[in-house]
Parts: C-alpha cells; structure tokens; sequence
C-alpha cells in the first residue's frame, strides 16, 4: 500500500470512528443545545470521511474500515463509561480525549508522509482543523463535577 492510500484510510478510519461514536454518544445525550453540537460534529466527520472515499476511487485500494473487533470495543467503552454519568460534562470530557487522540495521531500520520498527493495531504489538514476546532468548542461544556 502506498502512502497516499495508507494517509486516505488512517483518513476514513478516524472520521468513521467519530462518526460512530457521536452516534453513540447523540443517542444518550440528554441536553439539546449539546446535542446540536454533536449532530454538527458529526455531520462534519461525515464529510470528511466521504471526501476521503472520493479521493480513494479510481485507485485499486478500496477504503478500510475500522475492525468489528475496535467497533465493539469502542461501543463497550462509551456504554460502561456513561453507565453512571450522564452529564453533558462527562460527554465532552470523553469526546475531547478522543480529539485529542485523533489530533497526536494525525499529526504523526502527516509527518510521516510528507509526499503524498497535496489532494490527500489538504483533506488530512482539514480533518486536524476540524478536530482542533471540536476540541474548542467542546471545553465549553466542561464543568467541575460536584461531589
């Protein structure tokens, strides 16, 4: 696999990922207005990962997504971590943490390739602003949990 396709995928891996957990996290989210954030988080992610299957067409790689195996560990994660906290707090904390997982990898992923299609390198440099820019937003739903 060359570089481009292998940036392409870590590319629809990550957007997909988001894609599902917002899926998750939107069913259980009790506040609107924080669940408007999320919907637009997560149509976000959708573009990006649908970008990124455009950008794979015509080659003879087809996009690779996450494993059953890391699509059920994820779901397991979000279901035991919100079985007692509910908060929209808690939901923010979570989500930023996998931002910010997505933002330390991403950021490896372009230096690592540093000669891929400038193509696949602007849609890896979105999806850093567009994790960068979640992660914003998002701190504002953080609040000190009362004991």
């Amino acid at each position: 696999m060359d570089a481009n396709t292998e940036l392409l995928n870590f590319i629809f891996q990550n957007s997909e990922m988001g894609t599902n957990t917002l899926d998750e996290l939107i069913e259980i989210a009790g506040d609107v207005p924080f669940e408007q954030v999320l919907i637009k988080q997560r149509e976000g992610y959708k573009v990006i990962n649908q970008e990124a299957v455009r950008l794979m067409e015509g080659s003879e790689e087809e996009p690779k997504g996450i494993s059953k195996f890391d699509q059920i560990r994820t779901y397991l994660m979000i279901k035991a971590s919100t079985l007692t906290n509910h908060s929209t707090s808690h939901f923010a904390e979570m989500m930023i943490q996998g931002s910010i997982m997505g933002i330390i990898d991403l950021c490896k992923q372009l230096n690592s390739y540093k000669e891929v299609k400038p193509e696949i390198r602007a849609l890896a440099e979105q999806l850093l602003q567009f994790e960068e820019g979640n992660v914003e937003e998002l701190k504002k739903y953080l609040r000190q949990d009362k004991a």
